[in-house]
């Protein structure tokens, strides 16, 4: 089929532009395509993660149920090894420090919150941070627990922070600083917080 001047002129163009570009473009499109294929694989991998270690963290809970401390390690050690970036291996590691706590495991309390300190994310380092905190605070480490106090939080968790900061002031002996830490925990909660009657009564035990 004969074409005209100006649609051979068009031809030839493409022609050329094709061969000067044509290897870019295709590996450009070849590009997009694995990366998709990456992205996809990757998605479908993360889902997997957190399945498996769903299943794990209902073994940690079912042998915290059953205050099974030997197969509370077991089930933190296996979840915070094979999937410590899922929320399920912070959940876990909180579950076991408050078993290991309650029996009286410090050390092991200590290594778990300080555990999701390090590999959580927000809110359960936070909550990490205010539970160590409160570890330290029973072992009489002062420095140790306001250190853990003062750690950056999100602003929701201000008035926590700043109520145990006056428990820790109190046990120091220090009731200027006690006063002045549950005055800022009574500034951050809101007027009809439940909390606000418990620290009210902390602050007016110190009297002045």
């Amino acid at each position: 089929m004969a074409f005209d001047l100006q649609e051979q002129e068009q031809i030839d163009s493409l022609r050329a532009f094709w061969h000067q570009w044509g290897k870019w473009i295709a590996a450009a499109v070849g590009a997009l395509a694995l990366g998709y294929l990456a992205y996809k694989g990757y998605g479908l991998y993360r889902q997997s993660q957190a399945d498996r270690a769903a299943v794990v963290y209902a073994q940690v809970e079912t042998a915290v149920q059953s205050g099974d401390m030997a197969a509370i390690k077991r089930g933190v050690a296996e979840i915070e090894t094979g999937y410590a970036d899922t929320g399920h291996a912070s959940r876990a590691a909180l579950l076991a420090a408050k078993v290991a706590f309650d029996k009286g495991d410090n050390a092991f309390a200590r290594q778990q919150l300080g555990w999701v300190v390090k590999n959580g994310k927000e809110p359960l380092v936070a909550l990490a941070h205010l539970r160590l905190a409160s570890v330290l605070l029973d072992a009489k480490d002062f420095p140790a627990a306001l250190a853990e106090l003062n750690a950056a939080h999100p602003a929701e968790f201000d008035s926590p922070f700043f109520d145990l900061k006056g428990d820790v002031a109190v046990a120091r002996n220090d009731d200027a600083a006690a006063r002045d830490a549950y005055k800022a925990a009574l500034a951050k909660l809101a007027g009809d917080s439940p909390e606000r009657q418990y620290i009210q009564t902390k602050l007016d035990a110190l009297g002045g």
